[in-house]
């Protein structure tokens, strides 16, 4: 059994007055430990694919037909509190653009600490020690000191490697991520 299953997804974007169909009838499958990489042109759909499987579309998005299995289940059939649940407990997203994807008030670690809190019940310590531990993972030598700066003291290339440590937090078994190393110099990119 594949571990996700995209058939025939089609996608609406609503633009001011018209409607544009921006994926139309897609199908692909992501076995267990497989590597799937989406390839196209600029605007073709790649990242409205990866938000579709996340059920995060922009506002004017529609998922207008299809079927995206994960693990035997219809996300697109789930509630918004069980989808909520799917999210980073079993599918993580790695976003194009990290500075958008963080809160520019909220200190880095609290951020990383937030995206496991909201599916754990560890303790204060605990859940510091889990961000500690991802932020050596992903390579960010001053874990320590990171832990308490804003996204806006950190580099580009640390401020994505922060959302591959909140996409990884909780050991989900898919992980989507959208050019995740963009960003990054040739040595963490084949790290990461």
């Amino acid at each position: 059994m594949n571990l996700l299953e995209v058939n025939n997804l089609t996608v609406d974007v609503k633009l001011d007055t018209f409607t544009v169909e921006v994926i139309k009838g897609i199908d692909f499958a992501v076995g267990e430990n497989e590597v799937v990489g989406l390839v196209g042109k600029s605007g073709c759909g790649k990242t409205i694919t990866a938000l579709s499987i996340m059920r995060l579309l922009p506002p004017g998005g529609r998922i207008r037909g299809g079927r995206i299995i994960f693990q035997g289940t219809d996300l697109l059939k789930l509630s918004t509190a069980d989808m909520r649940e799917a999210r980073g407990r079993r599918i993580g997203m790695v976003f194009q653009e990290p500075f958008t994807s963080l809160n520019p008030i909220m200190r880095v670690g609290e951020q990383i600490r937030e995206a496991i809190n909201a599916h754990s019940r560890l303790d204060s310590r605990a859940s510091k020690k889990k961000v500690l531990e991802l932020l050596d993972r992903v390579k960010i030598a001053a874990g320590p000191k990171v832990f308490y700066d804003y996204p806006h003291q950190l580099s580009g290339g640390q401020r994505q490697r922060i959302v591959v440590a909140m996409a990884i937090a909780l050991n989900p078994k898919l992980i989507i991520c959208d050019e995740p190393t963009t960003a990054l110099d040739v040595t963490i990119q084949s790290e990461i």
